[in-house]
Parts: structure tokens; sequence; C-alpha cells
């Protein structure tokens, strides 16, 4: 019997995603994460190779690039 390997996704046990996850929390594309990924702008981990994203490092990364409404000002 072949067993079917699991994706990664942002509900992950351990808290990690894949570029897949981490295209969906974003909202950016592969390609866009890639490019993040090769100049440095985003935190990531790549065992065996695989490019993997902390979803908590995620959400912080968007919430430090909060922009504030015009009446916050």
């Amino acid at each position: 019997m072949v067993m079917k390997r699991q994706k990664y996704s942002p509900n992950e046990k351990f808290g990690f995603t894949d570029l897949d996850g981490a295209s969906t929390i974003t909202g950016w594309s592969k390609s866009s994460l890639y490019k993040a990924v090769s100049r440095g702008a985003i935190t990531y981990y790549k065992p065996n190779g695989r490019i993997l994203f902390k979803v908590e490092e995620l959400l912080q990364w968007i919430e430090k690039s909060r922009v504030p409404a015009s009446d916050e000002q």
C-alpha cells in the first residue's frame, strides 16, 4: 500500500507551513515569496532543502507592516 504524504498547512501541529500555506497567509504568489526569501526580506527555515515558514513569524511580519489610518495620526 502506498501512503500519500500529507502537505503542511497553516494549522499544522508544529506551527510551520510551506510555500503554499505562506502564500495563503500573505496573499503573495509563490514567486514573490521566493524573491523575498532570496533577498533576505522574510524569515524562513530550510531543512533538507525545503523552504518552510513559521506561521507565527509570518503573522508578526505582516503586523509590523501596519500603516495607521489617517484618523489615527
